[in-house]
């Protein structure tokens, strides 16, 4: 039924939150970005495979500015526009470190268990 199917997808976006939050602080740590330009970032990198709504992308963006792992600053854009820029911090890069780390110990991890690619 499409009830299971969406409590399904909502358990699959719980698993896979801190690679987003991986992807953003990758990103970031190559440059400072505007929200829609960090998306727009990944997508493109992953050739549209990634693509993360705004809905999704504001929460984790907060989150990691609560923990002081990002920034932000506000660039006036135009003459009413202003567009708010997110900083990696250092705090933030050590934290990318570590979810990089545990990323790849999964993958090997799964890696051992489904054996050579075919």
């Amino acid at each position: 039924s499409e009830m299971c199917i969406r409590d399904r997808e909502k358990i699959m976006a719980k698993k896979s939150f801190y690679k987003i939050e991986m992807l953003f602080l990758k990103v970031l740590e190559q440059e400072d970005c505007y929200g829609y330009q960090l998306t727009q970032s990944i997508q493109d990198i992953t050739n549209g495979q990634i693509k993360i709504a705004e809905g999704t992308m504001y929460p984790i963006l907060y989150k990691l500015q609560d923990k002081g792992y990002i920034s932000d600053r506000q660039v006036k854009v135009g003459k009413r526009q202003t567009r708010v820029y997110y900083h990696l911090e250092p705090a933030g890069k050590e934290y990318l470190s570590q979810l990089t780390h545990d990323y790849y110990q999964m993958i090997d991890a799964i890696q051992a268990v489904l054996g050579p690619r075919k």
